[in-house]
C-alpha cells in the first residue's frame, strides 16, 4: 500500500468499501426477505461523510497493522462501525 501512488491508493480503498457496503446489502437483504438498506447505509455514512477523516483513519490502522491485508483491516473497521 505504501508504494501505491495517492489516487491509485483512494480509488483502491473505495473499491473495498463499496464491496463490503453491496455485500452487507445482500446479506441484510437475504436475512430480511425483502429489501434492507440499514447496514450499507451505515457503512456509507461512516466512510463517505467525511472522507478526509475517513482516509487518515484508514491510514492509521493501514500502517499500524503492515501485515495484515487491507480488506481485512477495513472489514473489521465497518464491523465496529456498523455491527455484522
Amino acid at each position: 500500500m505504501e508504494k501505491m501512488p495517492a489516487r491509485e491508493r483512494a480509488a483502491f480503498v473505495m473499491g473495498i468499501v463499496e464491496g463490503l457496503a453491496y455485500a452487507r446489502f445482500r446479506k441484510d437483504t437475504i436475512a430480511a426477505g425483502s429489501k434492507d438498506e440499514r447496514g450499507m447505509t451505515c457503512i456509507y455514512d461512516w466512510f463517505y461523510k467525511d472522507t478526509a477523516v475517513s482516509f487518515a483513519r484508514v491510514d492509521a490502522v493501514f500502517r499500524q497493522h503492515t501485515g495484515h491485508f487491507p480488506s481485512t483491516l477495513l472489514a473489521v473497521m465497518v464491523k465496529e462501525a456498523c455491527g455484522e
